[in-house]
């Protein structure tokens, strides 16, 4: 009976526990372990899909793309520039797709853009939270996607950069 008692008080805790995955540099904090799904020529990508109790369904994602041609043998002057063009072209093309766009600061101080959009699949709609950031040469885009609509959950505060 003890033991029935303790699975019924753990279980809970157990189901919706984090995960610090370590990906490429940085720490995501998800309900379930980031996976290697393929690679792209220079864009890995990284996935895992999670179903609560109510069964709201979350998929977290990451690309990262490795920018070290593109970013070789750029000045201070020159870096900025690619770094300014860089997200505004990701804001231009997510605007003019009809997404929400918004400059925020990660917690270490890094410069971000954060997305957000809908999109419909079969009778289910869901809501896409993208945060991209570039970070030692690379661009990151970390996606949240669920069809738990009611409650924000703050993508932004699961990434941890060192």
């Amino acid at each position: 009976m003890k033991k029935i008692i303790l699975i019924g008080i753990l279980l809970p805790f157990m189901a919706f526990s984090q995960t610090e995955n370590k990906i490429e540099g940085l720490t995501i904090d998800t309900p379930c372990e980031l996976e290697y799904t393929r690679n792209l020529g220079n864009q890995n990508n990284y996935s895992c899909v999670f179903q609560d109790n109510n069964e709201n369904i979350f998929q977290y994602s990451a690309t990262v793309q490795n920018l070290f041609e593109d970013m070789k043998g750029l000045t201070d002057n020159s870096l900025q520039v690619f770094k300014d063009q860089f997200f505004k072209t990701a804001r231009e093309n997510a605007q003019s797709n009809g997404e929400k766009t918004e400059n925020i600061v990660l917690a270490n101080g890094q410069k971000a853009l954060k997305i957000e959009s809908y999109l419909t699949y079969a009778d289910q709609k869901f809501a896409n939270t993208s945060i991209l950031f570039l970070y030692k040469q690379k661009s990151f885009i970390v996606n949240l996607t669920t069809n738990e609509l009611k409650k924000s959950y703050n993508l932004t505060d699961r990434i941890k950069i060192k």
